[in-house]
């Protein structure tokens, strides 16, 4: 008989590999062996999950009606308050949970992510499953495992194929959105829903506006950009804190690279007062190399701990992210570079000098010019115009 490893069996089935031992722990698989350190599951087992969808079937040919929930309702809703206040005012179990795995991705911890939502994959909620793939995808990344990532956006797409829902499509189309400016799509396109935004609720509109302002950002069209995030961020106030992190990082990469170090500084420091007394580092995590050398310049001496724990992350975050941005994109971002290194060689492909890198940084020029050469060797190049070609837009 042939046998899979747990690997092979989570790329087959489009499942985390995380999935495929918790079925294999509940001896939930058929025929499956344990020798020595690891599982061997035979080629012919079947997914649980068909299991369960076949017995699903045979009760209903018909597949029920959508149940219209609130689509992660920790950037939806109004939360000015604790986490743990806002969880205990939601009513539904589902709700909570995928508030739960939000909170847990916003503060890095990918694994409990992962865990909690899996458990919403199969709910009865279009804009639940849409939420748990989304989250479980962004957490995903981090753990360096494309198959499962890209068995999320699989499961995301056949939504939008399937749904007529009204509502349930509008969030199909909005997580889509999210999935093309997360990984920096060259296709990426958020005009589709101009003229749908203001059917969401507020929360998620203002992180649509997020997104928009990001794309803009990846097309260099800064002003733009600026003005949408500057609007989201006056009428956002204090009650949305996840969409106002996100908008004041995307103010900050826009300002760095209109050179405007000043509101720059102010930008990045209210995202990280915001996101501080619940431990929301994710954000920072993702767009670090955007940042451009703010990251190491506002917190490294202030804040050491949360500083050590986000470079740490960045090293795992961005492999897993270049393994799926880099084979379907033109430009490739190097992995070759450490975060510190990566800073420092945005910050010279932006046109910045040496002196206003050292200035940034606040280390000497000499510092400035021995990492520049040692970053130019990892990456065999002569000249910082060749920086362009290894770095985030």
């Amino acid at each position: 008989m042939e046998y899979l490893t747990v690997r092979e069996t989570s790329e087959k089935w489009g499942m985390s590999i995380r999935m495929v031992n918790y079925y294999l722990n509940t001896g939930r698989i058929e025929g499956a062996v344990r020798k020595k350190s690891e599982w061997l599951i035979p080629y012919t087992a079947k997914s649980p999950l068909d299991i369960r969808k076949k017995a699903d079937t045979k009760k209903s040919t018909k597949r029920k009606r959508n149940v219209n929930k609130c689509y992660m309702p920790l950037i939806a809703s109004p939360c000015p308050g604790s986490f743990q206040e806002f969880e205990h005012s939601l009513a539904d179990e589902e709700e909570r949970q995928i508030t739960r795995a939000l909170w847990h991705y916003f503060r890095n911890e990918e694994k409990e992510c992962c865990t909690v939502s899996e458990q919403c994959f199969n709910s009865e909620s279009v804009q639940i499953r849409l939420a748990a793939r989304l989250v479980h995808a962004m957490a995903t990344v981090q753990e360096g495992d494309p198959a499962a990532v890209l068995a999320d956006f699989k499961a995301i797409s056949l939504e939008n194929k399937k749904t007529s829902d009204p509502s349930a499509k509008l969030y199909t189309l909005v997580t889509e959105g999210f999935v093309s400016v997360f990984f920096h799509s060259e296709s990426a396109d958020l005009s589709v829903l101009r003229d749908k935004i203001s059917l969401c609720q507020a929360g998620i509109q203002y992180y649509v506006i997020y997104a928009a302002a990001h794309e803009l950002y990846l097309r260099r069209e800064y002003q733009r950009a600026m003005g949408m995030a500057e609007a989201a961020l006056m009428m956002a106030g204090n009650n949305f804190p996840i969409a106002s992190i996100y908008l004041n990082l995307v103010l900050c990469m826009i300002c760095m690279n209109l050179k405007d170090d000043e509101h720059a500084d102010a930008a990045f420091m209210r995202a990280w007062n915001i996101a501080l007394p619940e431990h929301y580092i994710h954000p920072f995590i993702e767009h670090h190399g955007l940042l451009q050398g703010q990251i190491e310049r506002s917190l490294r001496e202030q804040y050491p701990d949360e500083y050590n724990e986000i470079i740490e992350s960045v090293y795992t975050f961005s492999r897993g992210w270049m393994k799926i941005h880099n084979p379907v994109s033109t430009l490739q971002v190097t992995d070759a570079l450490t975060p510190y290194e990566f800073s420092i060689a945005m910050l010279a492909s932006k046109g910045r000098s040496n002196k206003e890198i050292a200035k940034n940084l606040g280390i000497s020029l000499n510092t400035v010019k021995s990492y520049l050469e040692n970053i130019f060797s990892k990456l065999h190049i002569s000249s910082r115009s060749e920086l362009d070609m290894f770095v985030n837009r």
